[in-house]
């Protein structure tokens, strides 16, 4: 595989201003929350927000609802709804738990996420659609913290309370699915800035004030019942006085409490802007204790679930953990600090669930990091990705394009040469660098009017179609080359009821002629028929058909209190979209784990095995026409609007193909994760099958496709939609029977390309190669050998395999081991053999014992039991082989010396036939190779399509070519504000 590594995408992470989870302690709360669907939300600069799941430790981004032009999140907060216990013993609730017939059902609470952004409205998230589903605002100031009330033991109603910059409380009831605006609380103060809030009880709130005082409001009638002061910054007027210069962050006057928590026991902790945590008595409102822990600003704090843990985020990029003093009350001591930011930390929120217990750290590095708290000290800290899970790149390989987008903003770049040609010709001063800059130019720039990012975009393979699309509108553009050579960017007018629904999801048929929109989860797919004779040539207009089409998606056996609970239908949400290689198969997969999938039935589709009756339930519906035209007034940049028309809309008065569900939809199982990769094999019905055949030998006809899915867990299967089977090598791709590395790898795969029967999987740290065509070789547990029919000892290809433990992880890094007693550097002085004296040597120190390594952190247990009773059955196995061999000698009589002759020649001719298959192994072909010198990776799209690629197949192989472009953006590309300590040493 030929790879053109690159860095020039547009895209650039923002930075991490919120953390919240929707259940922060689920192992501290009643039988309700188990089992409850529990969330965590990011919120960046560029107004991002980023829904992820625990998975216990596994850490999948599932969505990212787009912000949008001048947005910006400063703080996320979760509502949770009442959990009610249902009666298991009616008709309805019988039939889809008929397992758990006479057993309470618990229906979780539903969860509404809400936000605020630097001004005076609250917003309220729509994880179905991805979109904004309510604003509220009232007569206050820009908001600069919000908080939840919590639940009390008769009223379950909770509302939300915000910070505001005017020195105000402002308090929005959220009862019956609503958000509205009731009442202030003021301070006496209007230049005061609340600027931290946190609950000590329901109706008791705590805010930290820019003037240096922590107040203590009663939210039903709006008093101040307490007034905390923390004093004045004596350090920052000491320096004032020396240089006369204003410190970072704060003023040189009042100490600013940037962030307050509240304990279980009912104390409070503030960090400040002098660097130091303060514990505060909840009875006496008294400071308890004061603890100087970093040396600026103290930005965010967490707490544990029980109290007894804390850690502190600050500009100094330490984040510390105080543990309290065991037989002394309310002491705390500090534990550590560390820096595992590159800024400061701006942004901490807990979790902690039946075996997690975590803390999510965040700041202007844009990289979320995932510290221990119960198991501090124990376990290794474990940094996500900062990138999105859903890559945006995508290539137009029969054109050589690659498109990348990024908020409002699409650029087009285009290879000219290929990659051999163009290193074969390098000259002797030139570099490989150099080569690959001059090689890719900016040939278009599509810049989207609005307000709304970019949530989805496509190019098709021939370059000649892009479409672009926000969670409000969708636009399409054509692409084709002027009379100068360069690249001419026309608006195409999109049928006003999928334009202006908007899309989460968008993907083109291979060939150009099907567009595929899915809009959260909805209950349908929408389907565009593109027309246009010659697209390739780009010779006329390219259009859609007036009417598009909607794909009915199965209906799936939900109990009807499940739609209604937790998060509703977001499970359904589609994330994944991929049409079959000749564009007359569709798949999607949604966040529960179903796949859809739809044919193509007519004389340009499939004909063979799927009738009328088979696609009654699915059959394609036209979709509600608007008489009114696509009026966007979009103003982009690199093309003329006065150029749109309507030349070749023309529309048929019949349809000669129809997309209907696929026969046996049904059957295919729900998977056990949400999937992360659909991609179709270049198998085809009727044509030579190229996937999980022996490379070699005489390829058979595919009687099917080959569907790949690669779920969360990084578990793969291979589907044969049609037949709704899975393949017959798909134990291949078994855990058992894939690279430890790969099974030890804990980022998530983000794509996959084909190469014949190799598949290239990448995630943000890694690129492995699998090739389903070799037969993976059994290693023998006891020995690295394997026996031959003659009886022969070969070495085995592949070593034994042992399997990472990790079932003790608390959901962040791997544990942490003492380092094992290995074999230390020896040497002894020599006589040298030229020229006389001495010299220093090595002395091989062999570990008779076995060795033992620190790459085994996760081995400890299992691992060593597994081989101590691999040991002790081999020793009971010879002990049994020599008992054997004695009672043979002592029964049977003495063997003539004829018999011993032959007996020694076949083992003579035995040996001489090992000696010559030692000396002329027979070639084998790689089944894995991977690497992980790319990092982090954005993604990895094809650039040549086989058919049209430069380079030909490798005779010995027989594999195709194929060249692919390889993005990175590493965290150092990312744009961040001076940090405090840049001139530290």
């Amino acid at each position: 595989m030929d790879i053109h590594r690159c860095r020039f995408v547009p895209f650039k992470a923002a930075a991490i201003n919120a953390v919240a989870f929707s259940h922060p302690h689920l192992a501290a709360d009643s039988k309700f929350s188990r089992g409850a669907p529990a969330r965590m939300a990011i919120g960046r600069a560029n107004g991002d927000i980023e829904i992820w799941n625990p998975m216990n430790g596994t850490w999948l981004q599932e969505t990212m609802i787009p912000g949008g032009q001048d947005r910006s999140v400063e703080g996320l907060t979760w509502i949770v709804g009442d959990d009610e216990e249902l009666d298991n013993n009616n008709s309805n609730a019988s039939n889809n738990n008929s397992g758990n017939k006479g057993r309470p059902i618990i229906s979780h609470g539903s969860l509404r996420l809400f936000s605020i952004g630097y001004t005076n409205t609250i917003t309220e998230w729509d994880l179905e659609k991805g979109c904004a589903k309510r604003n509220a605002s009232g007569q206050h100031g820009e908001l600069w913290c919000l908080a939840t009330q919590p639940k009390g033991a008769v009223a379950t109603t909770q509302r939300l309370v915000g910070g505001t910059m005017d020195g105000c409380l402002a308090l929005y009831a959220t009862a019956d699915d609503d958000l509205r605006f009731q009442r202030l609380c003021r301070t006496p103060k209007k230049s005061v800035k609340i600027v931290s809030i946190a609950f000590q009880t329901r109706q008791l709130a705590v805010a930290g004030c820019s003037d240096g005082t922590i107040r203590v409001f009663d939210v039903r009638n709006g008093s101040i019942l307490h007034a905390m002061t923390m004093g004045r910054d004596l350090l920052a007027e000491r320096s004032l006085s020396f240089s006369g210069n204003s410190k970072k962050g704060g003023s040189s006057k009042d100490v600013i409490v940037w962030s307050v928590r509240c304990l279980p026991n009912g104390d409070i902790v503030s960090g400040d802007s002098t660097g130091q945590i303060c514990i505060w008595d909840g009875t006496t409102y008294t400071q308890a204790q004061r603890i100087q822990s970093h040396t600026q600003d103290v930005l965010s704090l967490a707490t544990s679930a029980d109290g007894s843990s804390i850690v502190s985020g600050g500009m100094d990029r330490r984040v510390v953990l105080y543990r309290e003093i065991a037989g002394q009350s309310s002491r705390w001591a500090k534990v550590w600090h560390r820096r595992y930011h590159q800024h400061d930390v701006k942004a901490l929120a807990a979790f902690e669930a039946k075996g997690v217990s975590v803390v999510v750290a965040g700041g202007p590095d844009a990289t979320p990091v995932v510290l221990p708290l119960q198991k501090s000290g124990f376990e290794h800290h474990r940094t996500l990705s900062h990138l999105p899970q859903t890559v945006p790149v995508a290539s137009a390989p029969n054109a050589r394009l690659v498109m990348c987008w990024w908020e409002r903003r699409v650029e087009i770049w285009a290879f000219d040469t290929n990659l051999h040609e163009m290193l074969g010709g390098l000259s002797a001063n030139a570099s490989d660098t150099d080569a690959l800059d001059r090689n890719r130019r900016l040939v278009g720039r599509i810049l989207i009017n609005g307000d709304a990012n970019i949530a989805a975009a496509a190019i098709s393979p021939d370059g000649s179609l892009v479409v672009v699309a926000t969670v409000n509108e969708v636009k399409a553009f054509q692409l084709r080359k002027g009379p100068s050579g360069e690249m001419v960017i026309t608006k195409i007018p999109v049928p006003s009821s999928a334009a202006t629904k908007g899309s989460s999801g968008v993907v083109i048929s291979p060939n150009g002629r099907w567009l595929a929109l899915a809009n959260g989860a909805e209950n349908y797919v929408t389907v565009l028929e593109v027309v246009g004779a010659d697209m390739k040539e780009g010779s006329q207009k390219i259009s859609f058909r007036v009417k598009p089409l909607r794909l009915a998606r199965l209906r799936r056996t939900v109990p009807h209190y499940a739609q209604f609970s937790g998060l509703g239908r977001y499970d359904r949400r589609v994330t994944r979209l991929v049409f079959s290689p000749d564009s007359k198969l569709l798949a999607v997969g949604d966040l529960a784990g179903y796949i859809d999938t739809w044919v193509l039935r007519g004389p340009d589709g499939i004909l063979d095995g799927v009738s009328a009756a088979n696609g009654e339930n699915g059959e394609m519906v036209d979709a509600p026409n608007d008489d009114d035209a696509d009026d966007d007034e979009d103003s982009d940049t690199s093309f003329d609007d006065d150029a749109l028309n309507t030349e070749g809309s023309s529309e048929p008065t019949a349809r000669a193909s129809k997309w209907v569900q696929s026969p046996r939809a049904k059957q295919m199982p729900k998977l056990s994760a949400a999937p992360v990769v659909l991609s179709f094999s270049d198998d085809i019905p009727g044509t030579a099958a190229v996937t999980g055949e022996s490379v070699g030998t005489a390829n058979s006809l595919a009687s099917d496709y080959v569907l790949l899915i690669v779920t969360a867990t990084s578990r793969m299967y291979a589907f044969n939609p049609l037949r709704a089977r899975l393949v017959p090598w798909l134990r291949r791709l078994t855990p058992a029977n894939l690279p430890l590395e790969f099974c030890n790898i804990r980022d998530i795969v983000k794509g996959v390309l084909w190469q014949g029967p190799r598949l290239w999987i990448y995630g943000a740290s890694f690129l492995f190669m699998v090739d389903t065509s070799v037969e993976p070789v059994v290693a023998n547990s006891s020995a690295a050998t394997s026996t031959d029919k003659a009886g022969a000892s070969t070495p085995s290809a592949d070593p034994p395999k042992r399997k990472r433990k990790r079932g003790d992880d608390s959901g962040a890094g791997g544990r942490m081991t003492l380092p094992g007693l290995v074999a230390q550097r020896v040497q002894m002085v020599v006589e040298s053999a030229e020229g006389g004296g001495s010299e220093w040597v090595d002395v091989d120190m062999e570990d008779t014992k076995g060795k033992h390594s620190g790459d085994d952190d996760d081995d400890d247990d299992d691992g060593n039991d597994s081989e101590s009773d691999s040991d002790e059955g081999e020793a009971d196995n010879h002990a049994q082989q020599k008992q054997q061999q004695q009672q043979q000698q002592t029964q049977s009589p003495r063997k003539t010396r004829k018999q011993q002759r032959q007996q020694e020649d076949e083992k003579k001719e035995a040996d001489v036939q090992l000696q010559k298959q030692l000396q002329s192994p027979q070639p084998q072909l790689p089944r894995w190779w991977h690497t992980f010198k790319y990092r982090p990776i954005l993604g990895v799209v094809p650039l040549a399509a086989p058919s049209t690629s430069a380079t030909a197949s490798s005779p010995s192989t027989g594999y195709p070519s194929l060249e692919v472009v390889l993005i990175e953006r590493p965290t150092w590309d990312i744009d961040v504000p001076l940090r405090y300590g840049d001139d530290e040493r």
